[in-house]
């Protein structure tokens, strides 16, 4: 005869067998009774709540979680476990008396029978509970959103465009108190369903020209749809896009997932579950976008539904190969759209340039030709089919650099823009973008600009998007204290920066090679003077590219010579002072950049000869010009000691103040005044000199 003890023990041994069960329900036993397999989408995703701090970066784009799925391979296929709500009962819980086992079981056994009536019963109010919350949501959004609206919408300067009171109040509660010269052009043209072609320069306010008709189409909209498609050429422009369109479209009736990005660095997977969410607004980067078209038809005919088409930073499609997926993409999207919603779609071109002149090395001597309206509708026709002739807006006919940018040029020789660069950084503290053409270039200045207490960070395309990210983020927190401090923060970039990325509050940009391109030239120069800002722009430049180079670039950019560019005073005394800093510093730099190529390069070769199976690296040949290039590197190292010499001396000299006027050697020496010089003032790095702003001096400078 089975006793109470040993019936409850029995029972928990079973339960204890379902509990390892459902832990192999990976190693292909089947799913039991009380699990379901369901798809990637129907599973319970939970956003996860990344500290502002981060600003959604460390790649974390999007990112979102599950609890409770068990993963199972069946016939080669993945398939997500999770509990059937409707077959499960929960077991109550149990409680144990060592005194009384047939109590217990008793009480055991009557506890599990009450509580599946009450969990039932429980479940089925759960229900009906949520099917009430969500009712009472819908009905309560646009009650709440009503008591959320102010009082009074003051934007008299937008009345002329006639938008909803959604899209009037969420510009007033964004600060956008006045329209932009394109958004007043371009808007109107929009909003009655013609085709566009915008040209502005940088920073002058395209997203939203092109945003608001957009959300305007959403809302007169009878049908839930995709409204709109938005084309970047890079996935940080897209994240941008996303960002600024969803701040616009929190003031609307729409859900959170009314604007989504479809880019690079994100599972197929989730972004389909995005496209489920029925959104307004796609932002995408043509590969991802393509690649998500030809995965499902369903996702084609979705997004061939949408009613416009916007390609941001449109210039991109001048270069020849450079957006074959784009024409692929419209291809499909026409072949799969409904022919409810028209044959075509309504498309909004904007870009800061057009003119294919802008393209050529500025090496090539060619004449300056601003390409007419009729060449550039004619260029643009090829990849996109337009409905009718569109409506070309040039609010800048004869502007390419905008004219709140001062353009500028420092004077060097080709081994003096080390120099030169540390000499603007030390006279005129702020926000800096530094770009460079060379990757090689790029990482050795930021080490040395960070040896002479200059915070420096690195950005170019051979880093990874996560670092890329992280640069990003280290750079805005040491901006924000550079302002408050009254210092410098500086940004060393390759070209990878020149496009999309809007980076608050640049105050300089400096070239610190002439670029390739007008066309790059016009994009590194637009990061700064953003948002009706002015800013400041410089060249250096060494005898032998003003002749060549920048003569080119001042003929294609402004139809102007070389003479009518502004030359950056010098100070010399102050400039003969750095001159020992920075040789440490270099010297330095070039050493531990020597080191990590050294080092890496060591590392490669013993894994080849370990893959090998040489234990000796002395078997290895070599190439005589690797020889030669390994000992070249390693030369430039330096020794522990002289390193350890070269930072103390480093240190010693950055700690002494820089003099105007005055000798090094003894602050009474000389035939200056010393006493004069603290009378009339100066701040902590520069004795005798007062600090001034880059561009209020080139202002005051005749040409």
């Amino acid at each position: 005869m089975v006793t109470a003890a040993q019936k409850l023990i029995l029972k928990r041994r079973k339960a204890q067998k379902q509990r390892q069960k459902r832990r192999r329900l990976g190693c292909g036993k089947a799913i039991p009774k009380n699990f379901q397999a369901v798809g990637a989408n129907e599973l319970r995703w939970k956003p996860v709540e990344i500290p502002d701090t981060l600003d959604d970066y460390e790649g974390f784009y999007g990112l979102e979680e599950i609890d409770g799925v068990d993963v199972k391979m069946e016939g080669g296929q993945v398939k997500f476990v999770v509990k059937d709500e409707n077959k499960l009962v929960k077991e109550g819980e149990k409680n144990e008396d060592n005194n009384s086992h047939e109590e217990v079981a008793d009480e055991s056994e009557s506890e599990d029978s009450g509580n599946e009536q009450q969990t039932d019963h429980s479940e089925e109010n759960g229900e009906e509970e949520l099917v009430e919350d969500e009712k009472e949501l819908k009905s309560n959004v646009f009650a709440a959103l009503k008591d959320d609206l102010p009082e009074d919408v003051d934007l008299p300067e937008w009345s002329s465009l006639n938008l909803s009171a959604s899209t009037l109040q969420g510009l007033q509660k964004l600060g956008f108190q006045r329209p932009t010269e394109i958004q007043k052009a371009a808007i109107p043209l929009a909003l009655d369903g013609k085709d566009v072609i915008g040209k502005a320069i940088t920073g002058s306010g395209k997203t939203l020209a092109y945003g608001i008709p957009i959300l305007e189409r959403a809302l007169s909209s009878k049908q839930e749809h995709l409204n709109g498609i938005i084309f970047t050429p890079t996935r940080e422009l897209a994240s941008q896009v996303m960002k600024h369109l969803q701040e616009l479209f929190k003031y609307t009736p729409f859900p959170d997932k009314a604007v989504i990005s479809l880019t690079g660095g994100l599972s197929i997977q989730k972004q389909e579950r995005l496209l489920g969410y029925k959104p307004r607004v796609v932002v995408a980067t043509p590969g991802r976008f393509l690649e998500i078209l030809e995965k499902k038809t369903e996702n084609a005919v979705q997004l061939a539904s949408a009613d416009i088409l916007v390609c941001d930073e449109a210039d991109r499609l001048l270069q020849d190969g450079h957006f074959d997926e784009l024409d692929k993409i419209l291809e499909i999207l026409h072949n799969h759209r409904p022919k409810v919603y028209g044959h075509k779609f309504q498309s909004l071109v904007f870009s800061a340039t057009f003119s294919q002149d802008l393209f050529g090395k500025l090496e090539k001597a060619k004449k300056h030709v601003f390409d007419s309206e009729q060449a550039i509708v004619k260029m643009l026709s090829k990849h996109l089919k337009f409905r009718s002739k569109p409506e070309y807006v040039d609010v800048n006919p004869s502007e390419i650099v905008a004219n709140s940018i001062t353009e500028a040029m420092i004077p060097c020789g080709a081994q003096e823009r080390d120099l030169m660069l540390y000499y603007f950084l030390t006279m005129f503290p702020g926000v800096t973008l530094v770009f460079a053409n060379a990757i090689d270039s790029v990482k050795r200045l930021a080490p040395m600009l960070n040896n002479l207490g200059i915070p420096t960070v690195s950005l170019h395309s051979s880093m990874i998007q996560k670092q890329r990210l992280r640069s990003l983020e280290r750079f805005k927190a040491n901006s924000e204290k550079a302002i408050k401090e009254k210092k410098s923060s500086v940004l060393i970039a390759s070209d990878v920066a020149a496009r999309g990325l809007d980076i608050p509050g640049i105050h300089h940009v400096v070239h610190y090679h002439i670029p390739r391109t007008a066309d790059t030239y016009i994009h590194r120069s637009g990061r700064t003077a953003r948002a009706g800002r002015e800013g400041v722009s410089i060249i250096l430049c060494s005898p032998n590219e003003a002749s060549g180079p920048l003569k080119q670039l001042r003929k294609t950019v402004a139809n102007k010579e070389v003479d009518d560019l502004k030359t950056l005073p010098l100070e010399m005394d102050i400039l003969d002072q750095l001159r020992e800093r920075l040789e440490l510093s270099a010297k330095l730099a070039q050493a531990e950049l020597s080191g990590q190529i050294v080092n890496k390069e060591k590392t490669w070769i013993e894994k080849a000869a370990d893959d090998l199976g040489i234990e000796d690296l002395s078997d290895l040949e070599e190439d005589d010009f690797l020889k030669r290039d390994r000992k070249r590197k390693e030369g430039k190292q330096l020794t522990k000691q002289d390193a350890k010499s070269y930072r103390a001396q480093l240190k010693h000299l950055l700690s002494q103040p820089l003099r105007k006027g005055g000798r090094r050697s003894y602050i009474a020496g000389g035939l200056t005044n010393i006493a004069d010089i603290l009378a009339r003032g100066g701040d902590s790095n520069i004795l005798g000199y007062n600090q001034k702003d880059a561009l209020q001096v080139l202002k005051k400078k005749k040409k």
